[in-house]
């Protein structure tokens, strides 16, 4: 109940990795875009084929190989910037240093690449820095069924709204994000450099619905697609954008409560696993994690020279109740981590990230060290933007998904752009 309290207390006390969008449509699409999705980026080699009959085509010269179903066709680097793919009994296409096409006619049946299916077809090239590239060509639309489950999950229907929700995210983000990777030959990467997608292989029956009955509808500011981040808990109040990292204030992403309307100190988010915790670390593992994370965050790769921890304390909240700086005190000199970061930083064990920065510290002190640190806190996630276990409470609450949408991200407005 102390921990309630207390993070109740710093939330009532206040009463997105990605840029800003490289394509703005000033007026509706003239139809839905063909998206190109980076699944094996500068591999050594990778593996391409079919269950179904397919097609292996050197885009420049029209050269073409007709493979059999279920073959597997191994593309590589053959000398500098150029490519050639081996098949069964000898058979070869290339080198090339042109995009070579694999597609099943009539487009029925996936492609595979490096073992997954992948709707559409797909492309092979040179990597930049050497290796080959294998990229999925695809409808935004069917994109998006193999990107919305692993980013919300698969929800019962009683929460499809809030898949909307995040259906309508996830579109607004690749709508603004068309050739943001023209330097590499595709528009996203396959992972959470841009948004995690599956393929045909993650396709769910919500999830699909979800992205069917939102088909062509974004989220818009003043007519740009927003910067639509989102996050799995935000522990009773989202974050604005310049609380977390080193940006400008944006008018849509500001601090919005999640407190249910009526029910003082509940949240929709409270069914999260992660929207109450508690973390300690005792004296000798908490020197050796600020010994290794201090060091990675100065961008050395040895550790720092800690000996003693002598302090270390939250200095200054912000508008939400979250941790503004981190400021550590050890014998080899004072360390002041900001925003974000902190959960880089405080991490529970090597290699993970603290949930949030909404927590509060308790440090027990012997010796003139810090002998036990404790972190109670709630969240998970940077808490900017949707809250994503926020979103499935307001839909069990009967919230629909424009209503949920422009809760979060305030002063937008959903329109259908193709």
């Amino acid at each position: 109940m102390r921990l309630l309290a207390a993070l109740v207390a710093l939330v009532a006390a206040s009463c997105r990795p990605a840029g800003p969008p490289t394509t703005v449509p000033a007026k509706p699409l003239e139809k839905e875009p063909v998206v190109r999705v980076g699944i094996a980026v500068g591999v050594a080699e990778v593996a391409v084929g079919s269950a179904a009959p397919f097609e292996i085509t050197v885009t420049t010269t029209g050269e073409t190989v007709r493979a059999r179903g279920g073959e597997s066709w191994v593309f590589a680097a053959a000398g500098a910037g150029e490519v050639v793919g081996r098949g069964p009994g000898g058979r070869t296409i290339g080198p090339t240093s042109s995009l070579i096409r694999v597609q099943v006619p009539g487009g029925q049946e996936p492609v595979t690449i490096a073992g997954k299916p992948y709707r559409g077809g797909a492309l092979i090239r040179p990597g930049n820095g050497g290796g080959v590239t294998a990229i999925n060509i695809v409808e935004l639309e069917t994109y998006l069924l193999g990107v919305v489950p692993l980013e919300i999950g698969a929800r019962p229907p009683e929460e499809l709204e809030a898949v909307k929700a995040q259906a309508v995210a996830a579109r607004t983000y690749a709508v603004g994000h068309l050739s943001g990777r023209e330097s590499l030959g595709f528009d996203f990467y396959a992972t959470i450099a841009d948004q995690v997608y599956g393929g045909a292989a993650a396709e769910h029956p919500t999830t699909s619905r979800a992205v069917r009955e939102t088909a062509g509808e974004i989220v818009t500011y003043r007519g740009n697609p927003i910067l639509a981040y989102y996050h799995s808990t935000c522990g009773g109040r989202t974050a604005a954008i310049e609380e977390v990292w080193p940006r400008a204030p944006v008018p849509y992403l500001k601090s919005v409560s999640d407190e249910v309307e009526g029910q003082k100190g509940k949240y929709y988010c409270e069914t999260s696993r992660r929207f109450r915790w508690d973390v300690s670390w005792a004296g000798q593992a908490l020197r050796e994690t600020l010994a290794r994370t201090l060091a990675a965050r100065a961008g050395r790769s040895q550790p720092e020279p800690i000996g003693k921890v002598r302090g270390i304390e939250v200095e200054g909240r912000t508008q939400s109740g979250r941790a503004r700086r981190l400021v550590v005190e050890t014998d080899a000199g004072r360390y002041t981590v900001p925003g974000d970061s902190i959960r880089r930083v405080l991490e529970p064990a090597p290699g993970q990230m603290l949930n949030s920065t909404l927590f509060v510290l308790d440090a027990k002190e012997e010796g003139g060290e810090v002998a036990e640190l404790r972190a109670r806190g709630g969240g998970w996630g940077h808490g900017v933007g949707m809250c994503q276990v926020g979103a499935m409470g307001r839909a069990r609450a009967g919230q629909d998904y424009r209503k949920i949408l422009t809760t979060y991200y305030q002063g937008t407005e959903i329109v259908r752009v193709y």
